[in-house]
């Protein structure tokens, strides 16, 4: 699989730009299944256009999109301008997810929505924090379902007291 961070590098640009695409794609394209977790701005809502538009039709392929639990509040839990940004861009990425879906074509689309998960070296909040590691094993074990289920969604974050 490729994953949306694992693309084109660069230490003066954030996220994939338009630019990259292609390049992008070319390097997307083998794969069976794609994580796109990409973090800037609307770009990955713009990857999941351009990696379904790719792999249309083709029987086997699988996006997996990550969003954040943070869309199910009527607005951003976290203070601070930049969160408020981060939700919308969230909320675009599940209405087009949403869009894609119900063409019920191929590729598949699953959303997975983490919910309180440290993902950051030295990340600190008030409140606790799921592991990333073992976040991560989880939803392997969950996404693994075999030839003859489907998972389409999934919400895993920190078990509150």
């Amino acid at each position: 699989f490729f994953q949306a961070e694992d693309g084109i590098r660069d230490t003066s640009v954030t996220g994939v730009q338009t630019c990259a695409l292609p390049i992008f794609c070319d390097l997307v394209e083998p794969c069976d299944m794609f994580i796109n977790n990409a973090q800037a701005g609307y770009a990955q809502t713009e990857l999941l256009f351009e990696i379904y538009k790719l792999w249309k039709g083709q029987v086997g392929k699988k996006i997996i999109n990550i969003s954040t639990m943070m869309v199910s509040e009527p607005v951003s839990p976290i203070p601070g301008i930049e969160m408020i940004a981060y939700r919308n861009q969230k909320i675009a990425l599940e209405e087009a997810h949403r869009q894609l879906a119900h063409l019920h074509d191929w590729p598949k689309l699953c959303l997975v929505r983490p919910g309180a998960v440290a993902t950051q070296p030295g990340q600190i909040s008030p409140r606790p924090y799921a592991r990333v590691d073992e976040w991560a094993e989880t939803l392997i074990r969950i996404l693994d379902t075999g030839p003859d289920l489907e998972i389409n969604e999934v919400s895993l974050g920190v078990n509150y007291p």
